[in-house]
């Protein structure tokens, strides 16, 4: 069964750019765990500063490896250095797909 990891994301104003240069090495590192990046939306209209990421795993251990690795990995820890001053809030869920998903 594959899990499904959604982050909704509220940036600071003025971080896209910066966000989205570490997010393109975050994605890269995250896949070495078991994460794949299935899309990352940003809004056309409405609140500008939120991202939305949908992320697979195959395996549930993956969600912790995941997080454990950016946790404590210095590899992780220089590529997150700039999320305190880009991210108001991060909310993150671990979700399964419906019976009517394709």
């Amino acid at each position: 069964m594959a899990y499904y990891i959604r982050t909704v994301v509220t940036l600071k104003m003025g971080g896209l750019p910066a966000y989205s240069a570490m997010m393109s090495e975050l994605a890269p590192y995250m896949a070495q765990h078991g994460w794949a990046l299935q899309t990352a939306l940003q809004p056309m209209v409405g609140d500008l500063t939120e991202i939305i990421h949908i992320w697979e795993v195959g395996d549930f251990a993956d969600v912790a490896r995941g997080m454990e690795a950016c946790a404590s990995d210095p590899a992780a820890h220089a590529i997150l250095a700039p999320m305190p001053d880009l991210v108001h809030t991060e909310v993150v869920q671990v979700m399964t797909k419906t019976s009517y998903s394709p």
